[in-house]
């Protein structure tokens, strides 16, 4: 393969390309080669793990996508050989890994090269607790604070996400804190995307309406979300109510409880997965994050303030900094069901 010295050749290694427990990884990556510039640099990605969607869909933006199938077994010599002889072949400027066996992969292949490259790691994990990480994952976080001190940066998106592989071991002076980006021309304000969502709803014009666009998962904690409303609908009759994400569908059992405790299922609104969030965010009046642990950089918050809709939330990850002064973080022991008093719901 010939090297095109025009431009920086940047190789991405990552676990997965799969979008689902990657804390959004693979989906930054995704955006990240999809708006890259190309006249200066010149993108290919390597994953660990075999094919997944994203694949085929980073290859349409016309980058090489290799799949090694072999993130279990990073460690052992000839899977690093293997990735050894392929960096050789395409011969990078910089290596930039992506998640735990990502950065560690690229740390360790480096060194087979003679640690001739500079070597970028990506941390976009929250970490509250290690022993809340699979054995395996443990050891890899492990022995890559050992190895934190190789990589020129280590590139966070949160300053919690910082501070807790800090106290982990991992050196503080290779940290660098990069939020996540966001397209402000997908994600603004548009009256008419209002209209016609509320619309397809059956949501009247007038209506307040509040949302939360997670998948199903107990991080993400739409028991609180939902008790929240079955409290406020007696005070707020015009409040509706979206929810959007995988699971997250009146045929999930484990919201059968809950949603037969609400005085009226005619305000709730529960989607699925959903790929128009755009619009589904543009029909909000109020957007909510209720997660009370674990969460890396709440995208979905970002991308509500770009629509420019005011949000509650749960004061986790790095929420009270990206909201700043435009709604409200909570505090999560004040925000449990039980202890619910809507407030920063009274519109």
């Amino acid at each position: 393969m010939t090297h095109n010295t025009q431009k920086i050749r940047v190789i991405h290694i990552i676990t997965r390309l799969n979008t689902e427990n990657t804390d959004g990884a693979a989906m930054m990556l995704y955006k990240l080669m999809a708006h890259t510039d190309r006249h200066r640099f010149e993108p290919i990605v390597i994953s660990l793990d075999g094919e997944a969607e994203l694949s085929n869909r980073i290859r349409a933006h016309g980058i090489d996508v290799y799949s090694l199938d072999m993130h279990h077994n990073i460690t052992a010599g000839w899977q690093i050989f293997k990735l050894t002889q392929l960096l050789r072949n395409l011969q990078p400027d910089i290596i930039q890994g992506w998640m735990y066996h990502g950065n560690l992969a690229a740390s360790l292949a480096n060194l087979s090269l003679g640690n001739h490259h500079a070597v970028l790691w990506n941390i976009h994990h929250a970490l509250p607790a290690l022993n809340k990480e699979a054995r395996t994952t443990r050891w890899v976080i492990e022995l890559a604070a050992k190895r934190s001190s190789t990589p020129e940066h280590i590139i966070y998106n949160t300053y919690l996400s910082a501070d807790q592989h800090t106290a982990l071991g991992y050196d503080d002076q290779r940290s660098l804190v990069i939020p996540n980006g966001f397209d402000t021309q997908l994600f603004a304000p548009n009256h008419y995307q209002r209209n016609a969502m509320r619309h397809s709803l059956g949501i009247p014009a007038d209506a307040f309406v509040i949302g939360l666009f997670a998948h199903y998962h107990p991080v993400k904690n739409h028991a609180l979300f939902l008790e929240a409303a079955r409290l406020l609908l007696p005070h707020q009759p015009n409040v509706h109510f979206i929810l959007a994400g995988r699971g997250v569908t009146e045929n999930n059992p484990k919201l059968q409880y809950l949603l037969n405790k609400m005085p009226t299922k005619q305000n709730l609104h529960l989607l699925g997965g959903r790929k128009d969030i755009p619009h589904l965010m543009n029909a909000l009046d109020l957007y909510t994050l209720t997660s009370s642990y674990g969460e890396g950089f709440p995208e979905s918050v970002a991308e509500a303030m770009a629509c420019g809709i005011p949000c509650v939330t749960t004061d986790v990850s790095d929420l009270a900094r990206i909201i700043g002064n435009t709604g409200q973080c909570l505090p999560v022991q004040d925000t449990t069901p039980q202890h619910w008093r809507l407030r920063g719901w009274n519109g």
